[in-house]
């Protein structure tokens, strides 16, 4: 490498990477990890019960070799690659993966649980690779967010990108990749990552969206560490230069380069709800106010301000036109709201043609208006105020919906998602065997123990 290469963030990421050793990592961060394995897996085994996993399974079939992974909730195994795309998907398409460094475990667990079980790597292996794949995951994404450009103006999600590198790092701990090696092989991830184009994600994308942030983000990452390791060499100024991603998707952004910060792990952003990101602020503001006002909503209408980048993406016209469009749809969440729920659950999505049924969803959607406000600049933020019929206003403000860093699930509450995802699939029995083995997954000799506890039972 050059002065210059060596200096690149690519090589300074990699280099971060590195430092990080299970032994060094405090207790509370590994358990963050640990239980965003669980929740990855539990969000992989719900996501076999959806019509968009028959499609893949179609796709997919016939793809057989030597190496065999488990698609968990399932008894299929697949080649190494086709594995990683299911898992993928599965994990994302429920729209319940965690928000950490954008969607950060969903591609660094579905790389490194799937090449872990290839390896027969050790459970500390395991651990340790997914440390450093969020770790570096959420480096990358920070880098931008708080300086992204809107949608509307370069078309990109900033989620493919940093995935890619961050699950790259972590196939290179499991590879054993050495230095030059690591840093080629996550600017080779970078490079072929996929742009994550927001019309697929937000607008009519069909039904391949999950694909775009763990599927191709980890099957890349794979991919890039055998490459690197049989000497293939990358864009390392990929993230920095004027022509980079930093300068693509935001005005300004730049990687921090004392990497010295705190662990990402220790404040996580899960998923209490089963739709984008993007909605659970409203979602819990419109909940709060119910509460507060006795879940009076009939007739009333609700104006709800959010960030302008996020009024650009989800903000709807129409009904939902699909279950992913649904995921997505924040008038159509606040709709399911004001029928009285206060948690937005699969079933809301999967089968959202049901709902739509109802003339009352379809009314309350009506009596939605969204508005861009300029002074939010960030998704967690937003005001709700529902006017009712006789002219009365109640106003509520939050800064952080169930799940985020402001309002953090326990423990207990990722574990109790899990069951709740995993139980009809896996049973009651195996199901709290894999909460035992994640939890005391560095004792692990074999991730192969794993990945056999997270099939479908044959019997």
């Amino acid at each position: 490498m050059t002065v210059g290469e060596k200096s690149s963030a690519v090589s300074k990421l990699a280099f971060a990477s590195e430092q990080i050793v299970l032994q060094n990592v405090p207790v509370r961060v590994k358990r963050q990890a640990a239980l965003c394995i669980l929740d990855t897996v539990g969000c992989m085994v719900a996501g076999t019960s959806t019509a968009e996993a028959e499609l893949l399974f179609r796709c997919e079939a016939g793809s057989q070799s030597a190496s065999q992974v488990v698609v968990p909730g399932t008894a299929q195994v697949l080649d190494l690659y086709a594995a990683l795309r299911v898992n993928g998907y599965l994990g994302d398409v429920l729209e319940l993966n965690d928000l950490i460094g954008g969607h950060a475990s969903i591609g660094t667990v579905t790389a490194a649980l799937a090449l872990a079980q290839m390896q027969a790597s050790s459970g500390a292996a395991l651990l340790e690779a997914v440390v450093r794949g969020i770790e570096i995951t959420t480096r990358v994404y920070s880098a931008v967010y708080e300086k992204l450009k809107r949608y509307t103006e370069v078309g990109i999600v900033p989620v493919g990108i940093p995935s890619s590198i961050g699950a790259a790092a972590a196939a290179s701990r499991l590879l054993e990749l050495n230095h030059v090696q690591t840093c080629h092989a996550m600017a080779i991830a970078g490079g072929m990552a996929g742009w994550c184009p927001a019309e697929v994600i937000f607008g009519n994308g069909g039904t391949m969206k999950p694909l775009l942030f763990g599927a191709q983000p980890a099957t890349v990452a794979v991919k890039a560490a055998f490459d690197a390791r049989c000497g293939m060499t990358g864009p390392l100024q990929l993230l920095d230069s004027k022509l980079g991603y930093f300068n693509t998707v935001s005005v300004g952004g730049s990687l921090d380069t004392t990497l010295d910060h705190e662990w990402a792990l220790a404040s996580p952003r899960r998923k209490l709800h089963a739709c984008c990101g993007y909605i659970h602020s409203p979602v819990d503001a419109l909940v709060q106010l119910g509460l507060q006002i006795a879940k009076v909503y009939r007739d009333s209408t609700v104006q709800v301000y959010v960030a302008p980048y996020v009024a650009d993406v989800v903000s709807k016209k129409g009904t939902p036109n699909s279950p992913n469009d649904a995921r997505f749809h924040l008038q159509y969440c606040l709709a399911v709201v004001m029928q009285g729920e206060d948690v937005i659950r699969p079933e809301h999505i999967i089968g959202v043609e049901y709902p739509l049924q109802d003339s009352a969803i379809i009314e309350a959607m009506n009596r939605v208006t969204v508005v861009a406000d300029p002074q939010l600049d960030h998704y967690h933020q937003c005001k709700v105020i529902l006017t009712r019929a006789d002219g009365q206003r109640f106003t509520h403000v939050l800064d952080g919906p169930r799940g985020s860093d402001k309002a953090p699930l326990s423990d207990d509450e990722v574990v109790s998602k899990f069951l709740s995802l995993t139980k009809p699939i896996l049973g009651s029995e195996r199901a709290a065997e894999v909460v035992a083995a994640v939890t005391d997954l560095e004792t692990l000799p074999d991730v192969g123990e794993l990945a056999r506890l997270v099939a479908a039972p044959t019997c």
